[in-house]
C-alpha cells in the first residue's frame, strides 16, 4: 500500500444544528490511515458543538457561515480552498473503519475512467440501507415515499435502489449518494460545485447527472459505511417542503420522467 505524504484527499462536512453524532464522524477521519485536509463548513455557527470540535480537534478547518447555503452551498464554500487530488463530501452521521479513505483512494488512482467513487451503506443495526443508483423519475421517488404501502410501490423502490440486483462487485451506476461521494477535486472544480438552486435535497441526484458526461459514477459493494439515517424529509413538514420543492426544481431542469 503506497504512503501518502502530501494531503491527496480532502474532505467537507456540512453542520447545520446537527448534535454531537458528528464528533464520531470526525473521529474517523482523525483515525484515517490517510493525511487529509478535513474542513468543516458552519450554516448554524454558535451551536455548542462546534465550540467542542474547534477545542478537541484543531486539526480541522472550520468555517462558520453567515447564512443558512444549504447542503450544497455549504460544500461549495470550500472549494476555492482546496489543494487535493480528491475530495469526499460527507455527512455529519456517518462513521467508517480506518482503511476505507486510503483503499478508496487507491481505486480512484488505478481507475481513471471513475469520476465518482460510492460505497455500500448500512443502518446502524447492521441491515443494508440501499439507496438510490439509478437517476430519479416520478415514480422511483413515489416509491421511495410510499413503500410501505401496498401496491407496486415497493418494486418502484427496489428498482431504483437496484437492491434486487445484488450486486457484488464495482458497478457503474447513474446515482451517488451525497451522504458519501469522492469525487475528483478537479471534476468538482469543472463542474462549479453543486448547483445553488437546490438548497436541500436533489443536490446529490444533479451533480450525479452532470458528472456522468465527463466520466463514470462506481458503486463499490465492498467499500462500506454506517449511516444513521434520519429520513427527515418522511417525517418533518420542513423538510418535506425543500424536497417537494427541490424535485419539481430537479425534473424542471432535466425532463420530467415517469
Amino acid at each position: 500500500m503506497p504512503i501518502f505524504t502530501e494531503p491527496i484527499l480532502s474532505a467537507c462536512i456540512v453542520l447545520y444544528n446537527s448534535g454531537t453524532q458528528v464528533m464520531r464522524t470526525v473521529q474517523c477521519f482523525q483515525d484515517s490511515d490517510i493525511p487529509l485536509d478535513l474542513y468543516i463548513v458552519d450554516n448554524a455557527p454558535g451551536d455548542a458543538i462546534c465550540q467542542r470540535l474547534q477545542w478537541q480537534c484543531p486539526g480541522i478547518q472550520y468555517r462558520a457561515q453567515k447564512k443558512n447555503l444549504g447542503y450544497g452551498g455549504g460544500h461549495n464554500a470550500v472549494i476555492p480552498e482546496l489543494r487535493s487530488q480528491y475530495h469526499l463530501i460527507c455527512n455529519p452521521d456517518v462513521t467508517f473503519d480506518s482503511t476505507l479513505l486510503s483503499s478508496m483512494v487507491q481505486y480512484m488512482e488505478v481507475n481513471r475512467d471513475c469520476a465518482i467513487l460510492t460505497p455500500r451503506v448500512f443502518n446502524t443495526d447492521g441491515t443494508e440501507q440501499f439507496l438510490p443508483k439509478r437517476a430519479p423519475t416520478l415514480r422511483y421517488l413515489m416509491g421511495g415515499k410510499f413503500e410501505k404501502l401496498p401496491g407496486p410501490f415497493q418494486a418502484w423502490r427496489s428498482e431504483y435502489t437496484l437492491r434486487n440486483n445484488h450486486i457484488s462487485v464495482p458497478t457503474c451506476v447513474e446515482f451517488a449518494t451525497g451522504s458519501f461521494m469522492l469525487i475528483r477535486t478537479g471534476l468538482l472544480r469543472q463542474l462549479e460545485g453543486f448547483d445553488p438552486r437546490f438548497f436541500l435535497y436533489h443536490e446529490d441526484s444533479d451533480i450525479s447527472r452532470r458528472a456522468l458526461r465527463l466520466g463514470n459514477i462506481v458503486y463499490h459493494p465492498e467499500m462500506t459505511i454506517t449511516h444513521d439515517w434520519a429520513r427527515a424529509s418522511s417525517k418533518e413538514f420542513v423538510s418535506a417542503m425543500h424536497h417537494i420543492a427541490s424535485s419539481i426544481k430537479y425534473f424542471n431542469k432535466w425532463g420530467w420522467k415517469w
